[in-house]
């Protein structure tokens, strides 16, 4: 038995989530859908307040622009969340969550991936993505250190140690993350490949986005980096600067401005992983390039 908690926004877009879950889920469910069409709450507050409501044991936490593929995904879960060692489980998240600023992608670590993507801007072509760092591993659940809120499933004993932190995410972003770093502590996070879902939206990489990736790294500044496979120092160091390339040029690509890109630069910089040519290079690219509007 299975409480499923949805965030909807779209009346239309929530009963077709409903009707795909009533075809394949293949066992006793309840839907909880917190009404939010104005955005009014927070997902974080959201997901709390669903989570008051649920009444069985497997609890997932589901966007509603999502339709399931696999027939009788719901056995499938259950036998997932079987395990006391497992917590959480999804379909996308990445190995490694570095300090600085970002998505739980590491860049250049592997990803644990299986859904089917759709676009939206009509040019893409619907595509099914499979990846992982063990394709030697023929295990149907891959651990990871953070998921993509997508689709999340957990046991109600490990919602009762962790909750969704409403007062640092008020909005659409971070919390997935935040989540996953939370249960990361006690349990296995995990993605599995034996459910396929459809996903019919990309992620939303903008200001907001940036604002919450920034808060989860201060929260979390005295744990970061995390990683579920063992990392030298070099990869640690290629990892820390990778992932401040990609913050910089998002924060550049977002119109910040240099002197504040030059601040989160020094903020990120002054670490264990510390390099002196690569901070050089970044505080050019901050202070010498084009781009970014006073604010």
């Amino acid at each position: 038995m299975i409480s499923i908690v949805v965030c909807s926004r779209d009346e239309e877009m929530f009963e077709q989530f409903r009707k795909n879950v009533e075809l394949t889920i293949g066992c006793v469910f309840e839907i909880i859908c917190i009404h939010n069409p104005d955005g009014e709450i927070g997902i974080c507050k959201a997901y709390n307040r669903g989570m008051e409501r649920v009444r069985y044991d497997i609890v997932c936490f589901a966007h509603e622009d999502i339709s399931f593929e696999t027939k009788n995904w719901g056995e499938k879960v259950v036998q997932h969340l079987s395990s006391p060692a497992v917590g959480l489980i999804g379909v996308a998240g990445g190995d490694t969550k570095g300090w600085v600023p970002s998505s739980w992608s590491s860049f250049i670590f592997p990803s644990e991936v299986s859904l089917i993507q759709h676009f939206r801007d009509g040019e893409r072509k619907t595509e099914r993505i499979v990846r992982t760092g063990y394709p030697f591993l023929r295990d149907k659940a891959k651990p990871v250190a953070s998921l993509d809120g997508v689709w999340m499933c957990t046991r109600r004993d490990v919602l009762r140690l962790f909750s969704f932190d409403e007062n640092t995410f008020t909005g659409f972003h971070g919390y997935d993350i935040d989540f996953s770093l939370q249960v990361g502590t006690a349990f296995k996070v995990c993605v599995v490949f034996d459910v396929i879902l459809h996903h019919y939206s990309e992620g939303s990489f903008n200001e907001e986005w940036m604002q919450f990736a920034i808060k989860l790294s201060d929260k979390w500044r005295k744990i970061l980096p995390v990683s579920v496979r063992p990392l030298s120092r070099t990869d640690l160091v290629n990892q820390h600067w990778t992932a401040m390339r990609n913050f910089i040029m998002k924060m550049k690509s977002l119109d910040y401005n240099k002197l504040t890109i030059t601040r989160y630069l020094i903020k990120y910089s002054f670490t264990k992983y510390f390099h002196w040519k690569h901070f050089l290079h970044f505080v050019r690219i901050s202070l010498f390039t084009n781009g970014g509007r006073q604010r």
